[in-house]
C-alpha cells in the first residue's frame, strides 16, 4: 500500500502562560469586535473541533493569529479548505491517552476514526481496540511489533521527536483500515475531562447500566465503585471520564461504543445556543487545552470545518466498532492462545484478525466509509434457500450479520401454491420503490443492493407483490411493509465465507 508524503508542520514555540493568558483574552476582545455572523462562524467552527475531540492549542494559536492577521484576513482564513482522500474525505485519527499524571503513561488507549464526508454532512467513526496486535513492518516504519495502544511509548527510543510518533500512528491505523488519513488529533484525559466542565457537562444517552467496583483510584493506587444508569445522564468531566474508560465489567468494545456516543454528545452541546453566545464560556475553552493536545491541523483548516460542523446531519453519523465475538457485527478479531504463540506475543493478551491479512477488516470498512448510506436507515432483509442444501441460508445470515446487515429472518423458499420450491439462479427482490410514467424503477434501498453486490451475485428484481401506497401525475410509491428486501439462494449461490 502506497501513501501520500507531506512535511510535518513545527510545532509552534511554546510561550510563557501569562503571555498565553494575555494572547487568549486578546483574541477574545478581537474577536467581539468581528460581525456577528464572523464571529458566530468562528466559534461554531473551533467547538464543532472540540465536539469531535478535535481539539487544539488554542491558546499558542489565537496568539499567533493576534500576531499575524489583521481582521480582514482572519476573515477570508475561515476558507481554507481541508486536504481530502482521492474519495473526497478528509479522514482524521482521534488518539486519547492518560498523560503523565494517571494511570497507563505514554499507552494511547483511545484509537479512533473520523472520517468526513463533506457532500452528504457525513461522519463515520471507526474505533480500533487498544489490544489490536501490529506487527513490525519495515515500509510503515514500525520497528517493534506489539499491541496497537504501545506503538507510541515502543517507539520512543528510536523516535525523539514525539511529531514522528505520531505520523507513525496516522500510517499504522490508515493500513489496519484502508484509508487515507490526512491528520491526527491527540487529547489526553486531563483535556477531556476540563473541555467537558468548560461546557457545564453533557448529556450522554446511556445503552446499558454501568456497575464497576474496579475504576483505578488515581491517588493511592487502589479502586473505586462508579456506576451509571441507563438512559440520558447528565454527565461533569470526570463522570463523562469514567465512563468512556471503565471496563473492568464490560469490555474494551464496549467502551469503544461509549466513546463514540460521548463525542457525539459534546459535539451536539458545543453547537447549542448557549455555548456559541457565551464569551465566559468561549474564553473557558481557549484556556483548557495548551498542554493537552498534539495535532498536525493548522489553525485555518480547523477553522474551514465550521461549515461542516453546523451542516452535520446526526442521522449519517456511523459508528462501529471491532470485536471478537463473530457471532455479532463487527466481529472480526480473535484471541490466538497464550501459550501456544507466547513466542510471537510475549504471552500477551492481543487481538488479531480472521485470515492472514486485514482482508476482511477492510471489507468491512469500505462499507462503513465509503458505502455508509448502508448504516443510515438499515434495510430490513430476510434470507430463503432455494436449495436443496439444509443450512445455507442460515450461513449466509451468519456472513451479513458480522458486515451490519438487518437480517430478520431465515426460512426456506416456499412458490405461489405454498410448497417448496428450487430456483437455479439467485435473485433479490426489493419492495420499497418508486416507478415513474415510463416504468423506470428507482428502489428507496439503492445502497444496500449496491453494497450486497460484494456478497450475493444475484439479479435483483422489483416485486410486484409490494404493497402501492400513493400514486400522483403518473409516479407510483411502492412499500413493502414487514421485509424490504428477499434475498433468494439458487443453486448458483457460492457461500461467501468470512473465515
Amino acid at each position: 500500500m502506497s501513501f501520500k508524503t507531506r512535511k510535518i508542520r513545527k510545532k509552534p514555540r511554546r510561550k510563557s502562560l501569562k503571555k498565553a493568558k494575555n494572547a487568549g483574552l486578546g483574541f477574545l476582545g478581537f474577536i467581539k469586535s468581528l460581525p456577528p455572523t464572523t464571529k458566530n462562524y468562528i466559534a461554531a467552527g473551533i467547538l464543532v473541533i472540540f465536539g469531535m475531540f478535535v481539539v487544539f492549542k488554542v491558546t499558542t494559536a489565537a496568539y499567533n493569529l493576534v500576531s499575524n492577521f489583521n481582521p480582514k484576513q482572519l476573515i477570508f482564513a475561515v476558507g481554507s479548505d481541508m486536504e481530502q482522500d482521492e474519495y473526497g474525505y478528509t479522514n482524521i485519527l482521534l488518539l486519547g491517552d492518560g498523560g503523565h499524571e494517571r494511570d497507563g503513561a505514554d499507552l494511547i488507549d483511545t484509537i479512533m476514526i473520523a472520517s468526513i464526508d463533506y457532500d452528504k454532512n457525513a461522519v463515520s467513526l471507526f474505533s480500533i481496540p487498544r489490544d489490536f496486535y501490529v506487527d513490525a513492518d519495515e515500509e510503515l516504519e514500525i520497528t517493534y511489533g506489539g499491541k496497537i495502544n504501545e506503538l507510541y511509548r515502543n517507539h520512543k527510543n528510536i523516535m525523539e521527536d514525539e511529531e514522528d510518533r505520531f505520523q507513525l500512528f496516522k500510517r499504522a491505523a490508515g493500513e489496519i483500515v484502508d484509508l487515507d488519513i490526512q491528520y491526527y488529533v491527540r487529547l489526553d484525559f486531563n483535556a477531556f475531562v476540563e473541555v467537558v466542565d468548560s461546557l457545564d457537562g453533557v448529556a450522554v444517552d446511556v445503552q446499558e447500566k454501568i456497575y464497576d467496583p474496579y475504576y483505578p483510584n488515581e491517588t493511592d493506587n487502589g479502586y473505586t465503585v462508579f456506576s451509571v444508569d441507563k438512559g440520558l445522564q447528565e454527565m461533569d468531566g470526570e463522570t463523562a471520564l469514567k465512563f468512556v474508560r471503565s471496563r473492568k465489567t464490560t469490555s474494551d468494545f464496549d467502551r469503544a461504543a461509549r466513546q463514540q456516543l460521548v463525542i457525539e454528545a459534546i459535539q451536539q452541546k458545543a453547537l447549542s445556543k448557549d455555548i456559541l453566545t457565551s464569551a465566559s464560556k468561549l474564553k473557558a475553552l481557549y484556556g483548557v487545552v495548551e498542554d493537552n493536545v498534539n495535532t498536525d491541523m493548522t489553525t485555518r483548516e480547523m477553522i474551514s470545518l465550521a461549515g461542516f460542523g453546523k451542516n452535520l446531519d446526526h442521522s449519517r453519523m456511523v459508528r462501529k466498532v471491532i470485536h471478537d465475538d463473530p457471532g455479532q457485527e463487527g466481529g472480526f478479531l480473535y484471541t490466538p492462545d497464550r501459550e501456544m504463540f507466547k513466542d510471537i506475543y510475549n504471552g500477551q493478551f492481543v487481538l488479531i484478525p480472521f485470515g492472514d491479512d486485514y482482508e476482511l477488516i477492510h471489507k468491512y470498512t469500505d462499507l462503513i466509509f465509503h458505502q455508509r448510506e448502508v448504516y443510515y436507515e438499515p434495510a430490513k432483509i430476510e434470507i430463503l434457500n432455494a436449495t436443496k442444501i439444509p443450512g445455507i441460508a442460515r450461513n449466509a445470515a451468519y456472513q451479513l450479520i458480522r458486515f451490519g446487515f438487518d437480517v430478520q429472518e431465515i426460512e426456506n423458499y416456499y412458490g405461489p401454491d405454498d410448497e417448496k420450491a428450487y430456483l437455479e439462479e439467485s435473485r433479490i427482490d426489493f419492495y420499497d420503490y418508486t416507478e415513474d410514467v415510463h416504468g423506470l424503477v428507482q428502489p428507496k434501498y439503492q445502497a444496500t443492493l449496491n453494497a450486497l453486490d460484494g456478497f450475493v451475485m444475484a439479479d435483483e428484481t422489483a416485486s410486484r407483490s409490494a404493497y402501492l401506497v400513493t400514486e400522483e401525475d403518473g409516479k407510483k410509491v411502492y412499500e413493502g411493509g414487514r421485509m424490504n428486501l428477499s434475498i433468494i439462494l439458487g443453486d448458483d449461490y457460492d457461500v461467501y465465507l468470512v473465515n
